[in-house]
């Protein structure tokens, strides 16, 4: 037995030493030398030694502890020479693709120490790199998803994927066969330069997507279920409300087996649950065979695409019954499923009402929203017979868990009590997924965050015990709002000429008040405490001025959410002609007043219902202004002392841009009556007497729902009504506070307590009385898409129709005799800037050929076209 050991070694350690001698003639370049040094060992007994030292050559931009670390060698350590520990490490630090050259060397024996030096040749660092073949806007492009920094060690794995990096960008963009390669360029510091020689090739395109074997949908149909893939004359057989529509006709092969997918997706939610693709082909088409022109022939290549489907039979649903369910009857799980016997059979269907349905009830919810957080369920086939099929869905409830922890990660500015104060989910409550999914809309309307993706709840369960910790982890955006910009203001009532206003200003949605004088706080401004501050101040020379300060707490006392508002504005209005008291030309209006407001969330209908009171005090002063046609008060001052009752239900999904949910609010506004108290005769008293002290009612409605159509095309349904109303017939209806519609409501300068109501396809102000309404209604649909749902960047393409009209008194009042428009817009959100629109509207209504409507269009900011 010693004898066959002993020669098993040998021969191991014969192989060794050829594999070594190998290696150290390969691209690899590992080897281990001693010869060199005059040491010669014998590789069929090898020998024990103590490493005594380990010097190092050619690792000059490397920490020798590190390069130790990865190789395994330690100064006292025991090696064999020669020995596979040496290989070991030669083989560590090779792998690392940081070196050309790795050798270990015998440097000096001493006995049984043996002193090694360790040799390394480092591959070229990066100096620089460029493109060739590349277009300019194509390069920085390409620059910024490839990563590459100067100073970068250039390795075989940095090459090839920087190479594969270039190749998918273009094969993204459908030139599916573009070729890359790439020129190292050496300098005299020993760097390189990497030269990306591109041939992106010429775009492949789709010259005819065919269908085969699809006998009960249409071609048609399933190339619309293509998001990506279909053929040059798709606008021939798509709409454009389509996904694949606004697609070019590029093959690209990642997007056509997604779309694959989309097709049989599509089958099984019609019932054809056996639909499968039974082949694809794609082939060139000869350019001999295309009718192009030259130019096209030489910048694109065509090709054909088939694809062979098996349908199978459209399948039913038949029997639906339930095992393991204890809580819930069948009956209650059969009305939250929604699923009817002789239904189509669809998968997605059964499964999304099983486990989760944005839209509607479903089984999970009976469960989660009651701390069954273990629940799950399992739909099994258990009996397919001709074109029906039974389903059994097998649940396990498990047991009620309560949550445990409640923590937020990812917030550097906003307190933990600004966000925790908002949530549903407290410790020692039961579990629930609605709660869970209310928090997570209650943080999204703070605006504090990102828009997508910004507040993300991590339930993590703890089986053990049967309870849950719960994280919400937050990004969050930007909260600060700079306001600049520019927007005509109408004409000038008594001079005629235009004129434009200028408006700048701050709004901070996450400010902290108490940290106020506090300099450690301020980076640039103190923040966090989930209070608002607004300071705004509008010209346009020396006819407009407006100066605006406001301030809100959310949640007053910290313990309720009940907020306190105060705001305070001045404006001057006039003709730019300067005072002079026997300038009879001159005029002006100078209004100035402020507001407090409280209001708090209610319990009951429900919790996203607010209600608040508001006290508000203007003061108006008159120098030979004239309010409107007929109204004989031009000079004088005059007060409004006005209660403000609102009543909001709020449950949109989303503030920017909500796709459920809907905004519903009413508000009163009375100013005490005045005339009713006095024993003077209205009907004798001069303007300045009727008018000291303002009296009025109004009454204000205003509605918007959102519905998810398809998609993310959302349909968003709004209408908005105002009444103002008198108590003396002898006064009339006040010439404050009334309405004025038509335009994109930017001109919303608050000099005389009027309300701009937009209605785009019209100029401003157009259709409204002379000194504006005492009623008016609009109606508004629009359908909305979303192009562009980034954290920094929220944008939609939206159409609408829209209607109103504006009467003098209510007498007048024909709710649906109205004007009407139609158009198109886009509309941005910038978390530094706000909300930004474009609207293009067609006013269809001229009755008195004044040109206000016709082809008009609307620039917005905030919320002011609606």
């Amino acid at each position: 037995m010693d004898i066959e050991q002993g020669m098993k070694q040998k021969i191991r350690y014969i192989l060794l030493s050829a594999l070594l001698m190998m290696s150290g003639g390969s691209a690899m370049a590992q080897r281990v030398v001693g010869a060199g040094e005059g040491y010669d060992f014998d590789f069929l007994t090898p020998k024990t030694y103590e490493i005594g030292g380990i010097a190092f050559e050619g690792a000059d931009n490397f920490d020798p502890r590190m390069v130790l670390l990865i190789a395994g060698l330690q100064v006292g350590d025991e090696i064999k020479l020669p020995g596979d520990k040496i290989a070991a490490a030669i083989d560590n630090l090779w792998k690392q693709g940081l070196f050309e050259d790795v050798q270990v060397r015998v440097s000096r024996l001493q006995g049984n120490v043996a002193f090694l030096k360790i040799v390394l040749k480092e591959r070229p660092r990066m100096n620089g790199f460029r493109f060739t073949g590349v277009k300019k806007n194509e390069a920085s492009k390409l620059r910024e998803e490839m990563h590459l920094t100067a100073g970068d060690v250039v390795t075989e794995n940095l090459l090839r994927t920087s190479a594969n990096k270039i190749k998918g960008y273009y094969m993204g963009k459908g030139y599916t066969r573009a070729d890359v390669q790439v020129e190292l360029e050496p300098d005299s510091n020993g760097r390189v330069s990497l030269n990306y020689i591109v041939d992106r090739g010429k775009q492949v395109k789709i010259d005819s997507l065919i269908f085969v074997g699809n006998n009960e949908v249409s071609t048609t149909t399933l190339q619309s279920e293509m998001g990506h893939t279909h053929d040059v004359h798709y606008f021939k057989k798509l709409r454009f409300w389509t996904r694949g529509f606004w697609h070019k006709s590029r093959y690209i092969e990642a997007d056509f087996r997604e779309d694959l997918e989309k097709v049989l997706d599509y089958y099984n939610k019609e019932g054809y649950r056996d639909a499968r693709v039974v082949s694809d082909t794609v082939w060139d088409v000869a350019s001999t065979d295309l009718k192009l022109s030259n130019k096209k022939k030489r910048n694109q290549e065509r090709v054909k695409v088939k694809v062979q489907l098996y349908e199978g039979r459209q399948y039913y649903f038949r029997n639906i019954t339930f095992s393991g369910n204890t809580i819930y009857t069948d009956e209650t799980l059969h009305r939250a499923l929604r699923i009817e016997k002789g239904d189509i059979y669809n998968r997605t269907t059964l499964q999304r009402n099983i486990t989760y349905n944005p839209s509607g009830s479903d089984i999970s919810s009976l469960y989660m929203d009651h701390g069954y957080l273990f629940f799950h369920a399992t739909p099994v086939e258990v009996a397919v017979e001709g074109d029906s099929i039974d389903i059994e869905i097998r649940i396990y409830e498990g047991k009620q868990a309560k949550i445990r922890n409640v923590s937020v990660e990812g917030n550097t500015i906003t307190n933990d009590n600004v966000i925790m104060r908002e949530l549903r989910t407290r410790p020692g409550d039961l579990f629930s997924r609605d709660a869970l999914i209310r928090s997570q809309r209650e943080l999204m309307t703070l605006n504090f965050f990102e828009q997508n993706g910004g507040v993300e709840p991590v339930p993590k369960p703890n089986a053990d015990d049967g309870t849950v910790d719960i994280v919400y982890k937050v990004r969050e955006g930007h909260t600060s709002q700079i306001t600049l910009n520019g927007s005509y203001a109408g004409r000038n009532q008594q001079t005629g000429r235009h004129f434009f206003v200028g408006q700048v200003g701050l709004q901070l949605n996450n400010f902290s008040a108490r940290n106020l004088f506090n300099k450690k706080s301020w980076a640039p401004l103190p923040a966090g405490d989930g209070q608002k501050l607004g300071i705004s101040a509008s010209s346009s020379g020396n006819s407009y001025m407006a100066l605006q300060a406001s301030f809100t707490e959310p949640w007053l006392g910290g313990k309720r959410p009940q907020s306190f508002s105060v705001s305070v504005y001045h404006t001057l209005y006039s003709n730019a002609i300067l005072y002079k008291p026997e300038n009879e030309n001159y005029w002006s209006i100078k209004t100035t007043g402020g507001m407090v407001s409280f209001g708090r969330r209610l319990k009951w209908p429900d919790d996203y219902f607010t209600l608040s009171h508001a006290i508000s005090y203007k003061h108006y002063y008159l120098d030979n202004y004239q309010i409107g046609a007929g109204n004989p008060f031009k000079d004088g001052h005059a007060n409004e002392l006005s209660y403000i009752l609102t009543l909001e239900r709020n449950s949109l999904d989303s503030p920017i841009f909500p796709r459920s949910g809907s905004d519903v609010a009413i508000a009163g506004f009375i100013t005490p009556p005045y005339s009713l108290f006095s024993q003077k005769d209205y009907s004798s008293l001069s303007t300045n007497e009727l008018y000291r002290w303002v009296e009025y009612y109004k009454v204000n409605l205003r509605g918007t729902w959102m519905l998810n159509v398809v998609g993310d095309l959302v349909l968003s349904t709004r209408f908005r009504f105002g009444f103002l109303g008198y108590f003396n017939k002898d006064i009339g209806a006040s010439p404050f506070g009334r309405y004025n519609l038509g335009g994109d409501g930017l001109t919303s300068y608050n000099f005389d307590g009027r309300e701009i109501v937009p209605l785009r396809g019209y100029k401003n102000n157009s259709l409204s009385p002379d000194g504006g309404g005492s009623v008016f209604d609009r109606f508004t649909l629009e359908l909305r898409h979303p192009i562009i749902e980034q954290p920094y960047v929220t944008a939609w393409l939206q159409a609408f129709l829209e209607g109103g009209n504006c009467w003098s008194d209510i007498s007048e009042f024909q709710p649906f005799k109205l004007y009407t428009s139609a158009g198109l817009g886009v509309h941005l959100y910038l978390p530094q800037l706000g909300l930004i629109g474009l609207d293009w509207g067609y006013g269809f209504n001229d009755p008195d050929g004044l040109g206000i409507g016709g082809s008009q269009f609307h620039f917005s900011i905030g919320q002011s076209i609606d």
